[in-house]
């Protein structure tokens, strides 16, 4: 079994360049020191939130922390339990973060599953963005605006999405697919 990334070492180096002292950390970030100290050590495996309140506090975006040091292996290999997902509101929509950290600002590309009657709706990707979908199973709808298109299995369809847009699975059983989106 794969370990978690150590995140200890670079925490402990951003909170040094900053001058900051472990108490300083803590009443800055809202996590006690005893936890930063078991971070910094690598003796505690802190959530994704916990982390994000610590590069907030030392202004270091999230990735910096994440990211896999260059030099140190060739592969970067996740399990499925490993791998980030997120869902839509009504819990049907579930997209798998296949992307790196390191290109979330230009391209992320998701392998998505959606029950039956499940929506997902999603602000504007900003101007010039476009999103490609790649349907292996089931049938889905994609509406902006007032149009609306259909795509079913096999079939990929391309959009731009500097409006919001809203998917939904129309069938009668369960979407499974492959999305990228280039900003």
């Amino acid at each position: 079994m794969e370990s978690p990334p150590k995140v200890g070492q670079e925490i402990q180096r951003l909170r040094q360049e900053h001058n900051f002292t472990l108490d300083q950390l803590a009443a800055k970030s809202g996590v006690s020191k005893s936890i930063l100290s078991q971070i910094e050590r690598d003796l505690s495996n802190p959530t994704l939130a916990t982390i994000w309140r610590i590069t907030k506090a030392l202004e270091s975006p999230l990735e910096n922390v994440l990211a896999v040091k260059g030099g140190t292996t060739c592969f970067e290999k996740l399990s499925r339990n490993a791998t980030p997902e997120v869902t839509s509101e009504d819990n049907g929509f579930r997209l798998r973060i296949l992307g790196t950290l390191d290109t979330v600002s230009s391209v992320q590309w998701y392998e998505f599953n959606a029950e039956p009657s499940a929506e997902l709706d999603s602000e504007s990707h900003g101007k010039g963005s476009l999103e490609s979908i790649t349907l292996c199973s089931g049938n889905l709808t994609v509406k902006i605006g007032d149009e609306l298109q259909s795509i079913c299995a096999g079939e990929t369809l391309r959009y731009h999405t500097d409006l919001p847009h809203h998917l939904k699975n129309e069938g009668s059983l369960e979407a499974h697919g492959f999305m990228v989106n280039l900003l």
